[in-house]
Parts: structure tokens; sequence; C-alpha cells
């Protein structure tokens, strides 16, 4: 009986195992405007699985191929149920803030059919932009005809605000993703 009592306790109060996804970093804080012209700050998103991409609505490049992917991502956990009580949500944060407007980004999400219930688009000041791009370690340089070269990163956050993955657009199935966001929100609190 003892035995059996002790190995209740351990089981009880043992560290849960590892997870396959690392803890790579703290996500980075930011405090931004929303596609409605709302402020949004990172400490409203705690206790949430976030996918944070960095796109710009005049892009020609990786943004309409990552956004649409996302898309994907985003169908198949409402398909799951995963999206029902706001435990996900996915949010674009603009590299343009010049030209991303709250209803350019508006028209963004429309324009790939984004469900904006559990989809956010952010935007701000030039100086509010850089500073969040800066501190999750993107980047964009002008190129020509109005484009910018920008890296195609997509970060996984833990509702612990927790960066947990990082995804490039070679590295963006969207089951890979489904089953990543699935796996945090099976993961002991």
């Amino acid at each position: 009986m003892i035995c059996s009592l002790a190995s209740i306790f351990l089981s009880l109060t043992a560290e849960p195992a590892a997870s396959r996804l690392a803890v790579i970093q703290q996500a980075p804080a930011f405090a931004l405007t929303t596609q409605e012209g709302k402020p949004l700050k990172s400490a409203d998103l705690q206790g949430q699985v976030l996918l944070v991409s960095f796109i710009f609505t005049t892009c020609s490049g990786s943004c309409p191929a990552t956004t649409s992917r996302l898309v994907q991502v985003q169908q198949e956990l409402a398909r799951q149920g995963q999206l029902k009580d706001g435990r996900v949500r996915l949010l674009s944060i603009t590299l343009d803030p010049a030209r991303d407007t709250p209803e350019k980004l508006r028209d963004y999400l429309k324009l790939y059919d984004a469900d904006p219930a559990s989809w956010t688009a952010l935007t701000g000041t030039a100086d509010e932009v850089a500073k969040v791009v800066k501190d999750w370690g993107m980047w964009a340089k002008p190129i020509a005809n109005g484009q910018l070269d920008h890296p195609s990163r997509i970060f996984l956050v833990d509702p612990q605000g927790r960066v947990r993955e990082i995804y490039h657009l070679g590295f963006l199935k969207p089951s890979w993703v489904v089953e990543d966001v699935r796996l945090l929100l099976s993961e002991k609190q």
C-alpha cells in the first residue's frame, strides 16, 4: 500500500514530460493598433497560443504565400474546434506602417478570407512598428518598385508568452502548424 501511495504521489508531483517544442525565448512585448483601429498589447493576449507573422499588404513576394498558408491553418483549427473559445489567435504585424493603415489591413484580411474573429492585423506609427520588428529579430529593407526585402518568419507563442517554434515559408506546412498548436493547447499550464 505504501509503495502504491508513493508512486501516486510521485506521479502527481513529477514534472511533465519534456515537449518536443523547446522554449526558444520570451516573446517580445508590443503595443500596436488593430485593423479595427483599436489598441492591442501583447499583455492582452496572455493565456492564448499565438501565431505571429510579419507581412505588408502590397507585397508581391512571400507575404501572399505565408498568409494563404496561415488561412489554411486557421480553417483547420476552426474545423477542429480549436478557435471557438479564443485560445488561439493569429497576428499579422505590418512591415510597412506608412501604407498599411487599419483600413488597408482590414481589406487585406478580407482578400484572403481570414476570419477576424481569431486573426488580428496590427500596425502603428513608424517608430512603434520599427521597435516591434527589431525586438522580434525581424528586418525589412526597401528594394525596387516599392517592395521590401524581409525574412518570412512565423512565430509560435505558447500561453505563457514564450516562443516555441519559428517557421519560415519552406517550413510552413499547415498540418504541422496545427499539430504544434494542438500540442501547446494540451500542455499543462
